[in-house]
């Protein structure tokens, strides 16, 4: 025998919504968003009544328990608390009728606080549990546990909770840890499910480094090795021809002297050759030292000069400038690089 009939609590319920039209129309003060929310609820109620007595519970549980939450009744919980039982889901219903018995005891309706507590005796030896386990080794700082999405208190742990029959996802998550998911199928009786201990999440690949450009060569060849090189090719050059004036110098000058009698007899001839190679070979003199301290001063810098540490700084260096002095009692290559 149906403990509660739709019949009958449809009944109080047009009375109640009769009701509600009095006092609505009359209320004149009342808040239009409280109004809204009763003609709402009122129209969801109506229409799952339709739905019951068409047979389509699937339909009218929600409705039931969106008027429920839009303007709580003990009525609606009542019906929604059989419409769950009707789908076979029984601690859906349970839940329902123990809410309603509580919300009657609290507006003093023993009517109703008895025909809700009475259903939900009647279905207390039907209710399967589910108990989730959370050994102390798997509590993990932060850890979360969650059935079918909604997480648990930690007091709910190693409790049996009533639950409907058919699957249940379970879930545990905490800070570093690799989450863990499962799925639990109950049919006709309790079940229990165990958390693991959550494995350490691997640590995150480190962040790739930002490419660096390569490294711009520095090259050897500098302005001051290029102008050390032209300078020690040029005083090669002057040490060559102060060599070959030399000779030609002695050459003339043997030649002169081949042509006196004496050292103090000498044609008009011979002492203009003489002289002519004696300048000859002050010259060629003069050519072999400039010609190696240029060259000197030109190895110098091949050698010595300072290789820049960047092509800008190559750039940016000062011209180089270089020149010959020649003194008194001097010779030399003066210039800046």
């Amino acid at each position: 025998m149906r403990r509660v009939l739709f019949s009958r609590i449809r009944a109080g319920a047009v009375g109640a919504a009769f009701a509600l039209v009095m006092v609505t129309s009359t209320a004149r003060g009342e808040d239009a968003n409280v109004a809204a929310r009763r003609v709402r609820a009122q129209e969801l109620f109506e229409s799952a009544l339709s739905d019951v007595e068409s047979g389509r519970y699937e339909a009218a549980c929600p409705k039931f328990a969106a008027s429920h939450e839009a303007d709580p009744k003990t009525s609606t919980l009542l019906n929604l608390g059989s419409c769950y039982e009707s789908l076979g889901r029984i601690a859906s219903a349970w839940a329902a009728f123990r809410e309603a018995e509580g919300l009657a005891r609290k507006i003093g309706r023993a009517d109703l606080e008895t025909a809700a507590r009475t259903n939900a005796e009647g279905l207390a030896p039907k209710l399967v549990r589910l108990t989730v386990v959370v050994p102390e080794s798997a509590r993990s700082p932060g850890l979360v546990v969650s059935r079918d999405g909604s997480k648990l208190a930690s007091a709910e742990w190693g409790v049996g909770i009533p639950v409907d029959d058919g699957e249940h996802e379970m879930s545990a998550e905490a800070p570093g840890r690799v989450p863990w998911r499962a799925r639990v199928l109950v049919r006709g009786e309790s079940r229990s499910v165990e958390v693991p201990v959550l494995e350490i999440a691997p640590s995150p690949p480190p962040a790739a480094a930002a490419p660096t450009a390569p490294a711009r060569s520095v090259s050897w060849w500098t302005p001051a090795r290029a102008t050390g090189v032209a300078l020690a090719g040029a005083g090669a050059a002057s040490l060559i021809t102060g060599i070959v004036l030399g000779f030609v110098a002695k050459g003339d000058y043997d030649q002169a002297r081949s042509l006196c009698r004496a050292v103090d007899d000498c044609p008009g001839d011979a002492v203009r050759e003489a002289t002519d190679a004696r300048s000859l070979a002050n010259g060629a003199t003069v050519a072999i030292v400039s010609g190696a301290v240029v060259a000197a001063a030109g190895g110098a810098l091949i050698v010595f000069a300072p290789r820049p540490s960047s092509p800008d700084e190559r750039g940016a260096q000062a011209p180089v400038r270089a020149r010959l002095s020649v003194g008194p009692t001097s010779l030399g290559v003066v210039g800046q690089w």
